[in-house]
C-alpha cells in the first residue's frame, strides 16, 4: 500500500515542500537522508498527475522533490535481492510487501531515464525507506524510458 496524501488541511506545518497537504502518518522516513540529500530525512509520496509517476516529497530541511517510477513499469523483469543489513535498515524481511521508486531524470534535450541502479526502498508497514545502492549492480544508472530522438 502506497502512503496518500490529504487533499487539504488548515495546519500549514503538514504541507510537503511543494505545498501539498499530508498528515503524520503519511511521512516515509529515511534514517540516514538520500545521498546528497543527508539533511532530508522524512518524505511523503504522492500520485504525479501523469500516471506511472509519483513525487517523493522533502517535508523537512532543505527543499527537495523527485520525480520516481516503480521500476518494473519500465523494466518488466526488473529483479533485485535486499541484504541483510538491507533488510533491517527497512525493518523487514523476505516476505515483507516493500514499494520501489526509482529516481526519473529529464535531461535539457528531452530525454527522461530512471535510475535503476540505486533504486530507493520503502516499506509502507514501518514507513522506514532508503536508497540502495549494490555493489555490483546489472542496471544502468539511466535507463531511458523516452527519448525525443528516437
Amino acid at each position: 500500500m502506497m502512503p496518500r496524501s490529504l487533499a487539504s488541511t488548515s495546519d500549514p506545518d503538514a504541507l510537503a515542500d511543494d505545498g501539498r497537504a499530508h498528515d503524520d502518518r503519511e511521512i516515509v522516513v529515511f534514517p540516514h537522508g538520500l545521498p546528497g540529500f543527508e539533511e532530508c530525512r522524512s518524505f511523503v509520496v504522492f500520485a504525479a498527475d501523469a500516471t506511472p509517476f509519483h513525487w517523493l516529497s522533502s517535508v523537512e530541511g532543505p527543499p527537495a522533490s523527485f520525480l520516481a517510477v516503480d521500476p518494473r513499469s519500465v523494466l518488466p523483469n526488473f529483479r533485485y535481492v535486499l541484504s541483510a543489513t538491507d533488510l533491517s535498515r527497512l525493518q523487514a524481511t523476505d516476505d515483507t510487501p516493500l514499494l520501489w521508486l526509482a529516481i526519473v531524470l529529464v535531461d535539457s534535450d528531452g530525454t527522461v531515464s530512471a535510475n535503476l541502479r540505486a533504486p530507493i526502498v520503502i516499506n509502507p508497514a514501518s514507513m522506514t525507506g532508503q536508497q540502495v545502492m549494490p555493489q555490483d549492480c546489472l542496471y544502468p544508472l539511466r535507463h531511458i524510458i523516452f527519448s525525443p530522438n528516437a
